[in-house]
């Protein structure tokens, strides 16, 4: 007599049964065929996607953070990835952003062979091809989710109610086709305070998280409102794709020598923004006299190209920054991304010129100029941000290639035109 049960909790007990009839058999036996022969399939797509039987995903969906600092995030979460022995889902990006609800493949803002060298013991697969691969499955891979916060005390992490329904319309989950819902498990993880300046509450921190993230679900989700690494070691960024370093050299081939400014007008002291621009212009006309400087490029947050500005957390713009920029432009032949018209081969396409509107593939390009720029001169304290990752990036590359001399026209690493108490030439 056929003794095994079903899986679900309906499922018939054949045993010492007088009133089961064949039919009735026969068909749980298809069942279970059907089951193992579902199995079979899926080990089979896993085995195409993945490389192994069983598919142990990471879905890093959403970072918070514009490109530069979004870049620096992900890396965090390719960190768990590989201390999670998981394939890292190459999310996709767009306006500045990393995240699953944008238009374009990762490889559109990365070198993803650069990034496979940084991290050679991580598999990867496009969001593409995570997608594809869910459409393929015959049984719904499950999800669990975690959040991570900074905050607290000290390091913890707590289960929550699931909230399927705000992924799915807020971060575009619906259009994943895994289980996610009301018996996900959803966790949520505090950083402690200032976790980021002890070394060794960094390095709990991150074996806390990784240690609770063990698990044998096919696709861990996560996302995060953290500004700092998640691990205490911080490999280099993710380098951009050739097609960025190819529109940047079309600009420095051209104008060189020349003089890069990142102005950051976020934040900037209102009253100050006329002396900013005054100090700016005279500092340009002694670099064009003391080292031969021809040209001007402007890399800045102002709407250069009218509309909104180039930044997301930009909001109050006002007269007095009209202003400061009219002056600078009556006074220099000042190039930008705009009057460069880069990418002009690719903005006939609608989605691919809505990148324009913001700071996505224009920021790149600005940000790979201001590395090669023969000066580079950085917003000063009161008229605007002067303190960003994205200068950071600029500058550590800078000083990079002039410890090896790989970029021998550089006369300087950064300097701001207007000195503060504490600043030196360099």
């Amino acid at each position: 007599m056929f003794i095994k049960q079903c899986d679900d909790d309906n499922s018939i007990e054949f045993l010492h049964r007088t009133d089961i009839k064949i039919e009735q058999i026969e068909n749980v036996k298809i069942e279970i065929e059907s089951k193992a022969e579902m199995e079979r399939i899926d080990e089979k797509i896993n085995i195409k996607y993945c490389g192994k039987p069983k598919c142990e995903f990471l879905f890093a969906y959403y970072q918070p953070e514009q490109e530069t600092k979004a870049n620096m995030h992900f890396r965090s979460f390719v960190n768990l990835a590989q201390a999670l022995d998981r394939t890292m889902v190459l999310t996709n990006v767009g306006s500045s952003r990393i995240n699953s609800c944008q238009n374009f493949t990762f490889g559109f803002y990365y070198n993803i062979k650069a990034l496979q060298d940084m991290f050679p013991d991580v598999k990867f697969i496009s969001q593409k091809d995570f997608q594809n691969w869910l459409k393929e499955r015959r049984r719904k891979p499950n999800t669990e989710h975690a959040y991570i916060l900074p905050g607290e005390s000290n390091y913890k992490m707590e289960l929550l109610k699931p909230y399927p329904d705000i992924l799915r319309t807020k971060h575009c989950l619906n259009r994943f086709d895994f289980n996610l819902n009301d018996d996900t498990v959803f966790k949520q993880f505090y950083t402690g305070k200032k976790f980021t300046r002890d070394p060794i509450k960094h390095q709990q921190f991150a074996d806390f998280l990784v240690n609770n993230l063990r698990s044998n679900i096919e696709i861990l989700l996560t996302s995060h409102f953290v500004f700092h690494p998640l691990f205490p070691n911080v490999s280099s960024p993710i380098p951009y794709a050739n097609h960025y370093f190819d529109e940047a050299a079309k600009i420095t081939n051209r104008i060189k020598p020349y003089v890069a400014i990142h102005w950051r007008m976020e934040r900037a002291n209102i009253s100050m923004l006329n002396e900013c621009s005054n100090v700016l212009v005279k500092r340009i006309t002694q670099l064009r006299e003391s080292f031969g400087i021809k040209s001007v490029y402007l890399a800045t947050d102002y709407p250069i190209a009218g509309g909104k500005t180039q930044s997301q957390t930009f909001h109050l713009l006002t007269e007095d920054h009209h202003n400061a920029m009219k002056l600078l432009n009556s006074t220099f032949n000042v190039n930008t991304w705009a009057s460069s018209n880069i990418f002009s081969s690719l903005r006939n396409d609608e989605t691919i010129e809505k990148e324009f509107l913001g700071a996505g593939m224009p920021g790149i390009v600005d940000k790979l100029v201001c590395m090669d720029a023969d000066y580079f001169l950085a917003t000063p304290e009161g008229c605007g941000r002067a303190q960003s990752t994205y200068t950071t990036m600029i500058i550590d590359a800078r000083n990079a290639s002039m410890q090896i001399g790989e970029r021998p026209q550089l006369k300087n690493i950064v300097n701001r035109w207007i000195k503060s108490p504490g600043d030196e030439e360099n």
